[in-house]
């Protein structure tokens, strides 16, 4: 059983070790251990050479109150330590309320040392535990395959012959990083919770041309499951992706047409009839009709958008196989994108005036 250390100052927030444990002979079980003075407390950790380790925002030494400091600091030092000790890294999450997570996320410079924060109020809630576990089976095999010249289809769990599919010479930019947790950090942000290679279930069923709401939706979820379009590399036991390269081919062989050349009324309609099922076609929110060739699920509202009614996001990336994230014209037209942290590519300006203005106006707002 691996085992993991959670660090916080009061002693109610023990219950919070056993919510991010697991049970199994290859299950995670977490101590609980108050703070004390900052490089003591920094060289006990490693000491016992942690599967993972769990950090409050905020935290002190109960001799000396006023000596508190952030888990950064904490977190940084950890960093340090293994920098040049492959075989020792580990992963670092941040476990704090939701208000003190918010201050967190105002410190650009702390956000790589950890590779994910939870909340304390929704830790017993959804997929919390599979993400954290997943995260030490991540570092076991990223350590594991380190030293290997082709490390990334072990890694990956992809076939020889899809290295050009998964644009494996871009991903091997990877390989500039010097230890495990700067790469976990990349995979995580990049690959894992960035579309592009992978899709997130949302993207899944855009590219479907699905209605998230209708009938059979995790009946088709599950059948992907089983197939091989689903995604089982490094953290796929914490977060469910689909490989967007496969789900094409898979699409190709069903129907036999690309699902890019169908519109989402004709690429349900394929899904029912070979697979049986009931599915609903997705409504473009632009056009307000179902006969629209939809490529992705906008960044703001999450609903399958057409690469026609889009605008690109301001979003820098620096890697060339993420997908650059964007906004629905519908979106745009209503400024809802501006409560999600999204900016609009100045590129995109010229069209954002003209729905703004009212020069250009969605078929739901003149009621066709």
């Amino acid at each position: 059983m691996y085992q993991g250390i959670f660090i916080d100052n009061q002693d109610s927030a023990q219950q919070f070790a056993g919510l991010m444990s697991t049970s199994g002979s290859h299950g995670l079980q977490i101590s609980f251990q108050k703070p004390r003075e900052l490089m003591m407390l920094a060289q006990d950790i490693l000491a016992h050479r942690p599967d993972l380790v769990a950090l409050d925002y905020r935290l002190a030494d109960p001799q000396k109150p006023l000596s508190s400091y952030k888990a950064g600091a904490l977190a940084q030092l950890l960093r340090d330590a293994v920098m040049d000790t492959v075989t020792e890294d580990f992963p670092i999450i941040l476990v704090s309320q939701q208000d003190e997570l918010s201050r967190f996320f105002e410190n650009v410079t702390a956000h790589d040392l950890f590779d994910s924060h939870f909340s304390k109020e929704t830790l017993a809630k959804g997929n919390t535990q599979n993400q954290i576990l997943s995260l030490v089976l991540g570092y076991k095999k990223l350590i594991q395959y380190w030293n290997e010249p082709e490390r990334w289809v072990s890694l990956l769990d992809v076939t020889q012959p899809e290295k050009v599919e998964v644009a494996y010479q871009a991903i091997r930019e990877l390989d500039k990083l010097k230890a495990p947790h700067q790469v976990a950090r990349d995979i995580l942000r990049y690959l894992i919770n960035r579309q592009g290679l992978l899709l997130d279930k949302d993207n899944l069923l855009a590219q479907l041309g699905v209605a998230k709401t209708g009938k059979d939706v995790d009946a088709i979820l599950e059948l992907l499951k089983t197939g091989e379009v689903l995604y089982t590399g490094i953290f796929s036991e914490g977060w469910t992706r689909w490989w967007g390269h496969r789900l094409q081919d898979w699409g190709d062989e069903l129907c036999g047409e690309s699902l890019g050349n169908m519109t989402a009324k004709e690429r349900v309609s394929c899904l029912n009839d070979k697979l049986g099922l009931a599915l609903s076609p997705a409504k473009s929110r632009w056009q307000n009709h179902s006969d629209a060739f939809f490529g992705f699920a906008c960044a703001s509202c999450h609903q399958p958008t057409e690469r026609e009614f889009a605008v690109l996001a301001y979003d820098p990336s620096p890697y060339r196989f993420v997908q650059r994230k964007s906004i629905c014209w519908k979106c745009v037209e209503t400024g809802e994108f501006e409560k999600h942290g999204l900016e609009i590519d100045d590129g995109a300006e010229f069209i954002v005036e003209k729905i703004r203005n009212g020069e250009i106006r969605s078929a739901a707002y003149l009621g066709q």
